[in-house]
């Protein structure tokens, strides 16, 4: 008897062990896919603030300034382009649709209502139709935009 006693209590500490062990891989899988959001969402954010082209763009884009029309198409494009990307990880799920609105929104909704920015860029074009889709989705956010700190987390 004392010889199958200590055999099932290895089995059932083994059976712990294992559980434990499988719990914590999955809470290390959670964190790490939490980090590489994090990092992608840092790195995005870094070249909207970052870039000298997107800050004036983002400047102009608060009043609709006229001198958008002087901003370089390229400058341009790549500007929509970085708002594309944000939609991709929100469409993913990588990012919560409240964390793309509160920090990228303003900018897609404004460059979607003006007037200048859209000089020499084709607005209708098939190609900017995630562009679109993304900024009339942060339209609707910002009308009905309330801040809960709970909300806005990875």
């Amino acid at each position: 008897m004392g010889l199958n006693y200590l055999k099932d209590i290895a089995i059932i500490l083994g059976a712990i062990i294992a559980l434990f062990s499988f719990a914590n891989g999955i809470l290390e899988y959670i964190r790490q896919g939490a980090q590489k959001r994090v990092e992608q969402f840092v790195t995005l954010r870094r070249r909207l603030k970052e870039n000298p082209a997107f800050y004036e763009i983002c400047s102009l884009l608060v009043y609709d300034d006229v001198l958008l029309r002087d901003v370089p198409a390229q400058d341009k494009r790549d500007f929509l382009g970085l708002l594309e990307e944000v939609a991709l990880l929100s469409n993913s799920g990588l990012i919560r649709e409240e964390v793309a609105h509160y920090m990228f929104g303003y900018y897609a909704v404004r460059c979607i209502e003006s007037i200048h920015f859209w000089h020499e860029i084709e607005r209708e074009s098939i190609y900017w139709s995630l562009f679109h889709d993304f900024a009339l989705q942060m339209q609707k956010v910002e009308k009905t935009f309330r801040y809960k700190r709970r909300k806005l987390r990875f």
